[in-house]
């Protein structure tokens, strides 16, 4: 039997391209006004739309994987990560050789030997490091994040290129569509934001859950979980200690010391559960990730960029949720 890792015989072009061609080439009840069926239409898209991912984590190598599966050839993917070791579960693209090494790097890489004729271009960098006619120039973005407040600063660079007319009805040049797609365990969402149409990122950001903070009091006098004393140690032990050396969560040495004050905590109250994985999780706000969730959630944002540009059928209006059910 091939291993996992053994290269594959990849299809035939037109093997590979037969169902996407198929579904470009017919009308149907649910197509957009727009839409011109044509077998020619997938080259064009390929030629003409750019795309751009941000998030090349466990979410963003699915989507770099399926758009390039789905006729886009020009592709840009950021992320200002490396790749580590606890990645490697979940985020297919990378290997233990890769740890290290630009998320955003190796994944462009990694699917451009693998889908003939996709153009990739990787950028290594924080989003608010680019200029926003970077932005400007893509016809579509698709986010792969786990950070709200990257989300909030991606809608409101395409929100800002809306304009309208002298009728107040958005100038449809300005319109930047966004697919936001997020997982968390075993559920997931993805959804379609079009400015000056959809409900944009900050309209529903109250959606999301507040992120769980314990009182300093509770932490210091009556800590009653292994949280409690993982952020004990977190947030006022390493200050007592480590008068003014700031607190490294990449830093193995770093981490170390928090597991083992937490450890100490925990002996002293009669707490079970403290572990190395619960404290990098505490710390760091690890949220979990399933690659099946992924897969999913991956596969549904690029269904709806694909339709969105293309037009073959009208668009998720304007969330789609999902709970990935797994037999044991």
């Amino acid at each position: 039997m091939a291993s996992p890792d053994a290269e594959q015989p990849a299809p035939t072009e037109p093997e590979r391209w037969r169902d996407l061609d198929m579904l470009l080439s017919r009308a149907g009840n649910l197509v957009e006004a727009s839409f011109d069926p044509s077998p020619t239409l997938r080259d064009l898209l390929g030629s003409l739309v750019e795309v751009l991912v941000v998030g090349a984590g466990g979410l963003g190598c699915e989507l770099l994987k399926d758009l390039a599966l789905s006729g886009f050839k020009k592709l840009h993917v950021i992320d200002m990560d490396t790749i580590d070791v606890s990645n490697l579960n979940r985020q297919f693209l990378f290997r233990i050789q890769d740890v290290g090494k630009s998320k955003a790097e190796v994944a462009a890489k990694r699917v451009m030997e693998r889908v003939s004729g996709v153009n990739i271009v990787p950028h290594f960098c924080r989003i608010e490091d680019k200029e926003l006619e970077f932005y400007s120039q893509f016809h579509i973005i698709v986010l792969g994040l786990d950070s709200i407040e990257a989300r909030s600063y991606i809608n409101s660079v395409a929100c800002g290129f809306l304009e309208y007319d002298s009728n107040d009805n958005p100038v449809p040049e300005t319109v930047k569509p966004m697919v936001d797609g997020g997982t968390e365990g075993f559920k997931g969402h993805a959804r379609v934001i079009i400015p000056g149409t959809t409900p944009c990122f900050e309209c529903n950001i109250w959606l999301f859950p507040p992120q769980v903070k314990f009182p300093l009091c509770t932490l210091a006098e009556t800590p009653r979980t292994a949280a409690h004393c993982i952020e004990y140690a977190h947030l006022i032990k390493w200050d007592e200690v480590h008068s003014g050396k700031p607190f490294d969560a990449d830093d193995a040495d770093h981490m170390q010391w928090i597991y083992s004050e937490a450890l100490k905590r925990a002996e002293l109250f009669g707490i079970s559960g403290v572990t190395y994985s619960l404290t990098q999780g505490v710390v760091k706000n690890i949220i979990p990730a399933i690659a099946s969730t992924n897969a999913i959630i991956s596969a549904a944002c690029a269904l709806e960029a694909f339709k969105l540009i293309s037009g073959c059928s009208k668009s998720v209006s304007n969330y789609l949720t999902e709970s990935v059910l797994v037999r044991l």
